[in-house]
């Protein structure tokens, strides 16, 4: 029997999954000179040959919306040498206008939807398998929103825009954020759904917008992520494994994870980011080179 004990420690060291190195570009298309911004981000994810890389934001929001634009950023991408992902942004779609200067912000989000994201030959898919919400016919539009697996992690991107989830004061003109806000609330259910039928240690979600934590009282303004909070937590709750939200950067403030029971948080920052995720470790993720945050909160 004592022979056996350094087999059997052998492969139980052997059958532990190596932890998950994810490199983010978050609004690195962004600061005066977005091409290339996005370019030298790209070559600082490569260089830490990471897992795989998610986008967060294809533009700059002052940029103009152009099918020959989305392209190049497309093929610039294309070209990286771990899998890409892409995480939907605001600035990518919600100030578009047509050739006369008016919005049209649901046309170009439309196009994204169909020419990018709905792209079965996209880089990511190539390697590790991608499931898209638009498989479901009930979600048809919604290829943004898509699921994949490593390493026993799940994860997934959300499309909840900058500023405040795309929420307009106005009467009438949230038929845009009504509809998505459902798609990602059955979403998030799937999610915790797989993550347990999969048996998955831990879940990552990445967004553009900031749902966590809650917003300090007397904004003035409704708060546009208030029903997607609840369903990030309710489904943190019926997942009953660790999850990250990796959202977009604050105005003020580094990096650094924030836990509170089985939901953390962190705010990246503008260019590029790296998240290691070890679902076996006390503490499931962290930031290299980064303060991390102050535990349970």
């Amino acid at each position: 029997m004592r022979r056996l004990a350094p087999l059997l420690m052998f492969v139980a060291l052997a059958a532990r999954a190596e932890p998950v190195r994810v490199a983010v570009l978050m609004h690195a298309a962004a600061g005066g000179a977005e091409e290339s911004s996005l370019r030298i981000a790209l070559d600082e994810a490569q260089a830490i040959d990471p897992s795989f890389i998610v986008v967060n934001g294809l533009k700059d929001a002052r940029e103009p919306c152009t099918d020959r634009l989305y392209r190049q950023r497309k093929a610039m991408l294309e070209s990286a040498s771990a899998p890409v992902f892409l995480s939907m942004a605001g600035s990518d779609w919600m100030g578009c206008r047509d050739r006369q200067g008016r919005p049209a912000s649901a046309y170009w989000l439309n196009l994204l939807r169909e020419q990018l994201y709905g792209d079965l030959r996209w880089n990511g898919s190539k390697r590790l398998p991608l499931k898209r919400q638009s498989a479901l016919p009930a979600y048809r539009s919604y290829a943004e929103n898509t699921r994949w697996a490593l390493g026993g992690v799940l994860f997934a991107t959300l499309h909840l825009p900058a500023p405040n989830n795309h929420y307009v004061a106005s009467a009438g003109q949230n038929s845009e954020f009504e509809d998505r806000q459902t798609a990602n609330r059955d979403w998030l259910r799937r999610l915790a759904l797989a993550a347990r039928v999969e048996r998955r240690k831990a879940i990552v979600i990445f967004c553009d917008g900031n749902p966590l934590p809650s917003p300090l009282p007397g904004g003035g303004q409704r708060d546009g992520f208030d029903e997607i909070r609840k369903a990030l937590k309710a489904m943190a709750a019926k997942a009953q494994v660790p999850v990250l939200v990796a959202q977009g950067p604050l105005p003020q403030g580094d990096s650094a994870i924030v836990a509170r029971g089985r939901l953390s948080v962190v705010n990246l920052k503008a260019g590029m980011s790296e998240i290691v995720i070890d679902p076996q470790a006390d503490v499931p993720f962290t930031l290299p080179d980064a303060a991390q945050g102050a535990g349970q909160q």
